[in-house]
């Protein structure tokens, strides 16, 4: 302490704080120490009143410096000082005091240190930080805080809601000064420091504060903050999985630019690919959505989009880092995790039909011989179900199969067909599944003729399609669209059979979706179609006038 103090002398001289003062402050924190005994505490809290106002005044200094290394060669005693006072239970339980310490541990935090000076600082407030946030269920702390009249409970979840408060202030002001230099790295910092003990770890309160922060968009984490924090808790994990695919829903029409983007910046799809059980995670709670909506088109765009976005992140991975696919599909057939996980973009144009071909028969093949294993044709079985849910991720090699389906030849329609029924109505095909397999042709039929016969639309034709709305909706919908913007058929047909469908049904939030897929269709074509680019424009307005946008 002397030595610390001989500096002070020949750097305060002329600074904004005297040598008596600063001397007579530092004299008060190390004789305090942690306040255990009687006469600590009472002279902490005789002297609190004016402590608050040499904390202000030391912050208002602080923020006054450029950097951590120019703060603290003003003010060398900051450091020891702010120190003591954080292990002070009397002095950390005083709100507008802690709130000044806080403060002034934020103004001493390098968001990118440049020295070894500003890197041990970082450490020691890190440290410090965890310490105040910890659960601490014993020691001289705890005892002194029981004795104020306060639980430890207490004390650190004043502590806390102050720390996460004040930084959504930081945040906020940061943003609104400079959007790229936010100072929540700190925050982050915490969250990412190791577990000392069984008995000392951040808190739930802690965690579900920060959670909150995060999902109001008061506060960023990088990736690896964010896992951290996902990592720790389930319930904040859930919970921005869940406000994921709420925000996702309350647009379906946007374009799939616009929902990819919305994925990324939720972090979940980078995250997933650093660390496998955070994806696990997700796809269950995918999984437990899709049954509970009876597969939603666009919760399936959502489901669709976090896939294609997490298997970006993982490419862009170093080999070294990468887990195997394996890894995070353990459920689902490894024979098809190769064929339905390749973007079409991959795979050559014409060497689609054949690819999907030998999708839908091994994908049949699951089911053939879960069927023929139980005895019980028609049971749901988990291979099913885990084959089902591996298509839904890929549901663009779908959307492939229906714009195929208007220029293919004989022999691979049974094959694209089946694939759209097991897309859509997977229970169905495995209980009934000559049924659905005819009921899939007839509809395929229907839209043949209405879309390649001339005006006026044949009456039977329309009726009949119509009548399939209350049997299967979704498949409907989705060999719909794909005729309307793909058939050669003249355009006034197409405004009006849609139109007609549409309004009949009035499925307009599920055509959105469906129409999200077609427009990925249309944007892995090149050169493009001018054509087709025209009549999905057409049905957009379509839409849009029927009073959907």
């Amino acid at each position: 302490m002397h030595d610390c103090l001989d500096r002070i002398r020949t750097m305060t001289q002329s600074g904004p704080f005297s040598e008596q003062v600063v001397e007579f402050w530092l004299g008060k924190a190390v004789d305090w120490g942690q306040a255990v005994t009687s006469t600590a505490r009472a002279d902490v809290r005789a002297h609190l009143g004016k402590l608050r106002i040499f904390l202000g005044q030391l912050l208002h200094q602080l923020q006054a410096t450029r950097s951590t290394s120019e703060a603290m060669r003003a003010f060398p005693f900051a450091g020891q000082f702010l120190g003591r006072l954080c292990w002070n239970p009397c002095v950390s339980a005083d709100g507008e005091s802690l709130d000044h310490l806080l403060q002034c541990l934020w103004c001493l935090y390098s968001t990118d240190p440049r020295n070894v000076v500003e890197r041990r600082a970082n450490q020691w407030i890190r440290n410090l930080l965890y310490h105040l946030s910890v659960e601490e269920k014993s020691g001289s702390a705890a005892t002194v805080v029981r004795r104020s009249g306060c639980t430890p409970t207490d004390q650190r979840l004043k502590f806390l809601k102050n720390m996460v408060v004040l930084l959504e202030k930081e945040v906020r002001r940061s943003t609104a000064l400079e959007p790229t230099k936010l100072r929540a790295p700190l925050i982050g910092a915490l969250l990412q420091h190791p577990t000392a003990c069984d008995r000392a770890d951040l808190s739930q309160d802690f965690l579900e504060a920060v959670s909150a922060a995060l999902l109001g968009k008061q506060l960023v984490l990088d990736e690896q903050a964010a896992m951290s924090l996902w990592s720790r808790s389930l319930p904040s994990l859930e919970g921005a999985t869940l406000n994921l695919v709420e925000s996702a829903l309350s647009n379906p029409l946007q374009s799939p630019p616009g929902l990819d983007r919305q994925v990324t910046d939720s972090l979940l799809p980078k995250v997933s690919a650093l660390h496998c059980p955070v994806f696990l995670v997700v796809c269950n709670i995918f999984r437990m959505l899709l049954v509970e909506t009876q597969g939603s088109p666009t919760l399936r765009m959502i489901v669709q989009s976090f896939t294609r976005c997490f298997l970006q992140s993982l490419q862009l991975l170093e080999p070294q880092e990468r887990l195997s696919l394996r890894v995070f599909f353990p459920q689902a057939p490894q024979s098809l995790l190769t064929p339905l996980l390749q973007v079409p973009s991959d795979v050559p144009e014409e060497a689609w039909p054949e690819h999907l071909q030998w999708i839908s028969h091994s994908l049949q093949k699951v089911v053939g011989e879960e069927d023929e294993e139980d005895g019980n044709v028609g049971r749901w079985r988990c291979g099913v179900f885990e084959s089902w849910f591996l298509l839904v991720q890929a549901g663009y090699w779908v959307d492939v199969a229906a714009q195929l389906l208007i220029t293919a030849g004989p022999e691979i329609q049974p094959a694209l067909l089946w694939l759209l029924a097991f897309y859509h109505h997977p229970t169905d095909l495995v209980k009934h599944r000559d049924y659905t397999l005819v009921m899939t042709r007839e509809t395929l039929n229907h839209l043949d003729a209405l879309f390649l016969a001339p005006p006026p639309l044949p009456p039977k034709q329309l009726g009949a399609l119509e009548q399939r709305t209350s049997t299967c909706p979704h498949l409907l919908l989705h060999l719909l669209l794909n005729f309307a913007v793909f058939s050669p058929g003249p355009l006034s047909t197409v405004s009006e059979v849609t139109g007609k469908v549409l309004q009949h049904t009035g499925l307009y939030q599920e055509a959105g979706a469906f129409l999200v897929g077609v427009e990925q269709g249309l944007s892995r074509q090149a050169p493009p179609d001018p054509r087709a680019e025209t009549r999905l424009k057409t049905i957009q307005e379509t839409l849009a006038l029927q009073g959907t946008v």
